[in-house]
């Protein structure tokens, strides 16, 4: 039987707790879309974890070779909401399962120990057809994020990722979703500027009809954190927002933090690479949040493992200065 116990979960937050600096791995989605897989319609993550099993797990040894210790497996969208408006709801233990599956598999075929790496499941904000406000709300929501949290604990996850949050409803949920497994979880919010209000932080606009201001959020949400292995983090944010967030969040935030920005311009659903931060500037960026006390630094949409990589070569052995 698979136990918080009997994974390396504990190992991770012991790392954090010595103040060693954990390097995450970068966008999964945005690399699926580089290597000429089709991110699109509503069940394309379905799809890649279905149909392209081979390039999900040569990303994720990418990323195990560019020395990444925590690896988001390709649950972002694997929702029963998600699933269920495009006939995929039966579906949906397989295809968390196998997002599980992929990850422990280019584990074994990297020869790297499986006890020295960190799944995370992750649970997000994503609905059908992008569209979140037809996210289902109340009990039915709560049961569909823990039941997508049971299935990925029951396939071997050692912590989860809390994805894309923007308001206090949705991320509660989450939270109260995730925390009878006792595993470490990452609660992940996206930021922008507020376009109304100058250098306003809010939670991202088109994650929500009415942005919230960031720090009535975050002080909401950690009111409502009862455990002890709970690591805040700014994600799915451009550079200059995530320093601004980070600012705001140390302000109300004294435990574990990760960040894991992306970078670069979407235009109509799809990444235009050209946009995207070159890697000198963003282990510069990783190597200014680390300095601040940041512990465990990623990448988000735009970020591939030779940005990973450069992080893992510039600063291997590094320590959390506090």
């Amino acid at each position: 039987m698979i136990t918080p116990a009997t994974r390396p979960s504990q190992q991770l937050m012991d790392k954090i707790r010595r103040g060693e600096f954990v390097l995450m791995d970068g966008a999964l989605g945005t690399e699926l879309e580089k290597r000429d897989v089709p991110i699109e319609g509503t069940a394309w993550s379905a799809t890649a974890v279905r149909t392209s099993a081979d390039t999900i797990r040569d990303i994720h040894r990418d990323y195990i070779d560019a020395g990444a210790q925590i690896h988001i497996v390709n649950s972002f969208a694997l929702a029963r909401h998600v699933l269920q408006p495009v006939g995929l709801a039966g579906e949906f233990e397989v295809l968390n399962r196998l997002a599980v599956s992929h990850f422990n598999q280019a584990v074994a075929e990297s020869g790297r120990d499986r006890a020295s790496l960190f799944a995370a499941g992750s649970l997000s904000t994503f609905a059908a057809n992008s569209d979140r406000s037809i996210l289902p709300g109340g009990e039915v929501l709560l049961r569909n994020y823990r039941d997508q949290a049971q299935i990925l604990f029951d396939a071997g996850v050692d912590l989860f990722a809390l994805e894309m949050l923007f308001d206090v409803e949705v991320s509660l949920a989450m939270l109260k979703a995730v925390e009878e497994f006792g595993l470490p979880v990452i609660i992940g919010f996206t930021c922008d500027w507020d376009q109304q209000g100058g250098d306003k932080l809010v939670t991202a606009r088109e994650l929500g009809s009415a942005p919230l201001a960031l720090e009535s959020v975050l002080t909401e949400v950690i009111d409502n954190i009862h455990s002890g292995n709970a690591i805040m983090s700014i994600m799915h944010s451009e550079a200059d927002v995530t320093d601004a967030a980070l600012d705001v969040l140390k302000q109300h935030w004294h435990g574990p933090i990760a960040i894991y920005p992306n970078s670069g311009q979407f235009e109509d659903l799809h990444m235009r690479f050209d946009s995207v931060c070159g890697v000198e500037e963003f282990s510069a960026a990783a190597a200014r949040w680390i300095e601040s006390g940041v512990n465990i630094v990623g990448g988000c949409c735009g970020i591939g493992p030779q940005h990973i990589a450069a992080i893992g070569a510039k600063l291997e052995g590094t320590s959390v200065v506090y």
